[in-house]
This record gives structure tokens, C-alpha cells and sequence, in this order.
């Protein structure tokens, strides 16, 4: 079975899709903002008000760093693609699956952003991230899926052609 990487925007589905997935087929996914949140003990959001935006992203790059390459289903932050190193590392031992959105889907789901723990400068504008992330987004995929299409369609199609799952 191959290993996968769900990259994205925030509100793309990728957290949402991955415990889909990992419920579908019995193999755990993991969630760095989850294993961030969990390490600091504190929200994205709180973590970027105490530290600022950067300190996210580098605690994101040290735990996908740290990351076991058994690792099967694993879903990152909307700013993973920041890191060269990262990148890198996951492209090595998963394969990169970008959940593609269009903007104004993203805003519909989760407004400015700023609330989520959006690993950017505080005010920038949703717009902003989305067209300064999106050719990294594109950069580092090996596959891109369309985040518009219901949760148990993206899963099956996960499933069946990139898993080789015949659940």
C-alpha cells in the first residue's frame, strides 16, 4: 500500500478527508496540526498570537521532521508547503496529495482565516495566502484531487487508485 500526504489550504478538507479515509481503510492518520496543538498545549490560533506566525510554521517542520516514515495517512498544516525540508522529507516516503479548493469555496468555509490559526501575518487578507500558497500548493503535488467533491467520493477514489484498496 502506498503512503499519502493530504496539502492544502485550511478549510480544504484535508483533516476531514484524512480521518474519512483512515476510517474507511483502518490506518491511522496523522494530523500535525493535531500533534502541534498537542505539544505546545495550546490552539494554532493561540500559538500564533504568543509566538507569532513563523513559530507555527517551524513547529510544524519539526514535527513532520520528526515524523516515523511508516507513517501511512498524514495530514499537514496549510503552510507544510513553506518548508523545502519538509516537503522534501514527505516526498521521499509519501506520495503528495494536493486537495485543491477555488478561493471563494475556501472563504465559505472558513471566512478570514485568521481564526483557524492561519500560519500567515495577522490581517492578511484569505485572499492573499490562497494566491502566495497555491504554486507551492502546485509545486509540490504528485496528485491533485478536487476538494469540491463530496467526502466519501474523494475517499473512495483515495481508496481505490492510489491505496489499491478494494474495500
Amino acid at each position: 500500500m502506498n503512503k499519502i500526504t493530504f496539502i492544502g489550504m485550511a478549510g480544504c478538507g484535508k483533516s476531514t478527508l484524512g480521518r474519512a479515509l483512515s476510517n474507511k481503510i483502518g490506518i491511522e492518520c496523522i494530523d500535525t496540526d493535531v500533534l502541534i496543538e498537542q505539544k505546545f498545549n495550546q490552539s494554532l490560533e493561540e500559538l500564533k498570537k504568543d509566538k507569532g506566525y513563523k513559530f507555527v510554521r517551524l513547529a510544524e517542520e519539526g514535527i513532520i521532521l520528526n515524523l516515523n516514515n511508516n507513517s501511512h495517512i498524514i495530514s499537514t498544516g496549510g503552510s507544510a508547503i513553506y518548508s523545502d525540508k519538509s516537503m522534501k522529507y514527505l516526498s521521499s516516503f509519501t506520495e503528495v496529495i494536493y486537495i485543491s479548493v477555488p478561493l471563494k469555496v475556501i472563504k465559505k468555509r472558513i471566512g478570514s482565516g485568521q481564526e483557524r490559526g492561519l500560519a500567515a501575518p495577522i490581517g492578511t487578507p484569505i485572499e492573499d495566502v490562497y494566491l502566495e500558497r497555491k504554486p507551492l500548493y502546485e509545486k509540490w503535488a504528485q496528485r491533485t484531487l478536487d476538494g469540491t467533491l463530496p467526502i466519501d467520493e474523494l475517499v473512495n477514489l483515495i481508496a481505490l487508485r492510489v491505496l489499491g484498496d478494494e474495500n
